[in-house]
């Protein structure tokens, strides 16, 4: 009952961080695409703004070019070009040209136009669903007029901005699917860091509730039978000081894996071969004492790039650890050589060969497979091996842990060389 309960909660909890994580994902996308829409509304307007500057550019050449023109009134004919008219007009009686050529192209609509044109006198204007521009210069004869029919310039003026509008607003949708998409890997150390998080609080209240509850009934014994001795009650308060030296473990063991996690690490070059030698000589009696044969096989001044004690502890572990599940009679081998430009370190033990499924979990904080729990020694919170991979991590390095069928277990150490110093 009480296993489903804590399943329950652990779903609701994974619930409520999906939950934070999809609102963090969709923020990161509308940041990137806030940022993306005004960069390509700057270029896009930028590009958009000099094709209407050059189609203004080009229509004020044209228009100067056909009002310098010498005038052509033979036969009163209007000079056309391109659906350019020159006329001229005193006042709005035009005088001296023959525009039926003009006539013929807007029909009825001729006189109004030439009317908006004199009335304008330059710049563009509209008439209907014609657009025209129209520049005129004073003579000795009146006024001269320039009319130039745009509309299809206009036309694809208009047709660019549509597509250019469609190419910005597809640009945008597109940049936020895309960063949506890419944020799943962008938050993912968010989300690990934030379950890590939750995943530490939780179970390490689950492992200060038991010691508490120790303590707890231990107190309430003492409590109980006040004229007793404190040499009455030594076995209760023995058993109190053996919950408090675990929990002052476990905080410890917590604040080494936060240190290591969250700090830079101060490093010099360092001897890893001397700590390895080390680490063998203080475990040669916890073996002699086990039945557990030790073999090393360490290659001297190999040097690393670290922390001497975080190195230390780092090589403990793993030595304790194998130590540990060698099984009756075991064997446990460490191993230290140079591989290129890594050191390797290796540590292997006899006894249950670790599942795959154990192995891809053996470094998360407080696992501990089914072997672990059956020889657990009550000192043991699955937090050992999590320092170790953080430790490794801090230096640059990598871990890994595999099984060996009908061999055993397996631990490597991957650390980067320390450059050599003139």
């Amino acid at each position: 009952m009480r296993r489903r309960i804590l399943q329950t909660a652990f779903v609701r909890k994974s619930a409520n961080v999906m939950e934070i994580i999809k609102k963090l994902r969709l923020k990161f996308a509308l940041n990137a695409m806030i940022i993306a829409a005004i960069f390509l509304l700057v270029m896009f307007g930028a590009v958009y703004g000099l094709l209407w500057s050059n189609d203004i550019t080009t229509e004020n050449r044209m228009l100067d070019s056909a009002i310098n023109r010498p005038d052509d009134m033979s036969g009163g004919m209007p000079v056309k070009e391109d659906l350019v008219y020159t006329f001229v007009a005193n006042g709005y009686d035009v005088a001296m040209v023959n525009y039926s050529n003009f006539v013929a192209q807007y029909g009825d609509d001729a006189i109004y136009i030439v009317t908006k044109a004199i009335d304008k006198g330059d710049g563009t204007f509209s008439y209907g669903d014609r657009h025209f521009a129209v520049k005129s210069v004073e003579t000795s004869t009146g006024t001269k007029y320039v009319l130039h029919d745009r509309t299809t310039r206009h036309e694809q003026l208009i047709l660019v901005l549509i597509e250019t509008i469609v190419l910005y607003c597809a640009s945008v949708l597109l940049i936020f699917f895309i960063a949506y998409l890419f944020s799943a890997k962008t938050l993912k150390p968010v989300a690990e860091t934030y379950a890590k998080q939750r995943d530490l609080i939780a179970n390490a209240s689950h492992e200060l509730k038991t010691p508490l509850t120790v303590i707890s009934t231990n107190l309430a014994v003492v409590k109980s039978e006040p004229e007793m001795t404190v040499q009455d009650n030594e076995k209760w308060l023995s058993s109190i000081d053996k919950q408090i030296e675990r929990m002052q473990g476990l905080i410890q063991n917590m604040l080494e894996l936060s240190k290591l996690e969250q700090s830079e690490l101060p490093k010099v070059t360092t001897n890893l071969s001397e700590i390895a030698d080390g680490a063998c000589l203080e475990f040669e009696a916890v073996c002699f004492e086990k039945g557990v044969k030790l073999v090393s096989e360490i290659q001297p001044d190999l040097h690393v790039l670290g922390e001497r004690t975080s190195l230390e502890r780092l090589v403990v572990i793993l030595l304790d650890n194998a130590i540990k599940y060698s099984g009756e009679n075991g064997k446990v081998g460490i191993g230290l050589a140079q591989d290129g430009k890594k050191i390797v370190l290796t540590v292997m033990n006899t006894g249950a060969v670790i599942s795959e499924e154990d192995a891809k979990h053996v470094f998360d904080r407080f696992y501990r497979s089914d072997g672990a729990r059956q020889n657990d020694d009550g000192k043991s919170f699955g937090l050992g091996l999590s320092i170790a991979a953080a430790t490794v991590q801090a230096h640059g390095g990598t871990i890994e842990c595999k099984g060996v069928e009908n061999k055993g277990t397996v631990f490597r150490v991957y650390l980067p060389v320390a450059k050599k110093t003139a």
